[in-house]
């Protein structure tokens, strides 16, 4: 029989091992439940680590196909470039785009290197490497689409055409008096002439169409030295900054002169300088309180000859420069505007330019179609008298000393020159006779067609006096008030006698008829009075 102290014990013991079965119970069930609660690790991690994987993959495969491509575009320009045997300095352009090209490609390494890096981070980075990744595929792709149409130019370009681009930009950028004095550039001329096969000759060629003329290469290079001259005589003729105003010469004029003066010189020279002539004949028989002085030169009338520091090639062309015409059968004729009896104090300057040249110095500007005209009175266009009056841009203080003598010069060169008058640093033109509609009464009277201002002439054996009395007559007629409609009709007279309208009627018109409307061709007699054109009213 067991003491009461064994049994106490036992009973401890058990009641102990059922504390620590539910305790060793709960931690085992605390342990199962936690590893249950704990998420397992996301496929999306796993499918981004494949991802970066194939990004990486594809990107070395990128670099690759890249680097392989422009080493296939630099095998391709190294054969168009012994092919077209460029000077030194498109050398050395390749060279540096060789250079380019290498720095590019480390550049894309080592951004290829931190794209790589970045795979490696967290979660947090994956649209920022996704990102990355794209734009060095798209710079890729544009970068190789880049060579393809780099490649494709070269391979377009002829033997003489990238050279020839090349001056033809730098030559356009200068004024003939800086290419002249220019000694450097015309050594570097010299030397490029040799090395790029005469590209002075196939500018020419190309400039003025003469392929026909001189078909053969020899025959150009005997003639490299005319091409050159033909050039710089177009760079002086077209390389000029341009005066203020350009008006059209009509080949129809006011004749100032004696009537038929011209018409031999026409036939004898008729893409001569007879125009010019006649332009400063006539313009002298109007003017009276200004005239013209020519130029000793072709040049600009704003250019100064430097004689020092000139060297063989300056020489050269200032010997071409001497053989050149002078006055007004030269190609370009330039002068002054000076007060008549004051030689020395010029108020104005002006150029002729022939019609071809000026359709070359202002192709594309809308002015140049207006000065085209439908009037029988006036023709065709035969040249442009290009000119500037400097009192129109002063202040009124320092215009009014001038305001007659330029009103007389505008009011000459309108009316005789037919032509249409463009302001061109704003575009805007006016022409010097229009095809109005007028009253009768502004027509007949004393005062009719503006005291006889609005006539482009007023001789009564002139074609268009002799015209402008049978269109009248017969309007009076059809409109039923004429003397061949009716008796006591109105009869359209001309009368000498008279400082105003010389166009005149007899027989009856009344208040109602005179108010009939007619289209005539008259002169734009308040074409002074135009602020837009001429920077102020010139006449009220």
């Amino acid at each position: 029989m067991q003491s009461p102290n064994n049994a106490s014990f036992f009973t401890t013991l058990f009641k102990n091992k059922y504390i620590f079965g539910v305790i060793a119970s709960v931690i085992v069930l605390t342990f199962g439940l936690f590893k249950a609660i704990k998420p397992s690790p996301p496929d999306n991690d796993k499918n981004d680590k494949n991802n970066n994987n194939k990004n990486k993959n594809k990107d070395d495969e990128n670099i690759n196909k890249t680097k392989q491509h422009q080493d296939d575009i630099l095998d391709e320009l190294k054969e168009e470039i012994n092919k077209l045997k460029p000077t030194n300095i498109d050398s050395e352009n390749n060279n540096n785009n060789n250079n380019n090209n290498n720095n590019n490609n480390n550049n894309n390494n080592n951004n290829n290197n931190n794209n790589n890096n970045n795979n490696n981070n967290n979660i947090k980075n994956k649209t920022n490497i996704k990102s990355s990744s794209n734009n060095i595929n798209n710079k890729n792709i544009n970068q190789h689409n880049n060579n393809n149409n780099n490649t494709q130019k070269k391979k377009d370009i002829e033997l003489i055409s990238l050279p020839h681009q090349i001056l033809y930009q730098i030559f356009e950028s200068i004024s003939p008096q800086d290419f002249t004095n220019c000694s450097k550039l015309n050594k570097k001329w010299n030397s490029v002439l040799i090395k790029l096969d005469k590209c002075w000759i196939q500018y020419s060629i190309d400039r003025w169409n003469l392929h026909q003329i001189y078909p053969f290469e020899e025959t150009r290079n005997k003639n490299k030295e005319y091409f050159k001259k033909k050039y710089l005589e177009e760079k002086k003729r077209l390389g000029f900054k341009p005066e203020q105003y350009i008006v059209s010469i009509m080949s129809e004029c006011s004749e100032f002169t004696e009537p038929g003066r011209w018409k031999s010189e026409k036939i004898i020279n008729p893409n001569g300088s007879w125009w010019r002539k006649r332009f400063i004949e006539e313009m002298s028989k109007g003017l009276t309180m200004t005239t013209f002085i020519l130029n000793n030169n072709s040049n600009n009338s704003n250019n100064n000859n430097n004689n020092s520091n000139k060297n063989d090639d300056d020489q050269e062309d200032e010997d071409e420069e001497d053989d050149e015409e002078v006055g007004l059968d030269s190609r370009c004729p330039t002068g002054n505007i000076v007060l008549n009896g004051k030689v020395n104090t010029p108020i104005g300057a002006f150029r002729f330019i022939d019609k071809e040249d000026a359709l070359l110095k202002f192709n594309g500007n809308q002015w140049l179609e207006k000065h085209s005209s439908d009037s029988p009175y006036a023709g065709d266009v035969v040249g442009y008298f290009n000119f500037s009056l400097f009192p129109l841009d002063c202040d009124d203080e320092l215009f009014q000393p001038y305001s007659s003598q330029i009103v007389e010069f505008l009011r000459v060169l309108t009316f005789g020159s037919r032509g249409t008058v463009t302001r061109l640093k704003n575009q805007h033109s006016v022409q010097s006779i229009v095809f109005e509609r007028c009253t009768l009464s502004s027509i007949f009277g004393k005062y009719g067609f503006n005291d006889g201002d609005a006539l482009l002439d007023t001789d009564i054996t002139s074609n268009y006096i002799v015209s402008l009395i049978e269109e009248i007559q017969n309007f009076l007629d059809k409109s039923g008030v004429g003397v061949n409609a009716v008796d006591g009709g109105a009869k359209v007279v001309y009368t000498d006698k008279t400082s105003h309208n010389p166009i005149r009627y007899t027989g009856h018109l009344s208040k109602e008829s005179l108010q009939l409307q007619i289209n005539i061709w008259i002169y734009n007699s308040v074409i002074l009075q135009s602020k837009r054109l001429w920077n102020r009213r010139l006449e009220d």
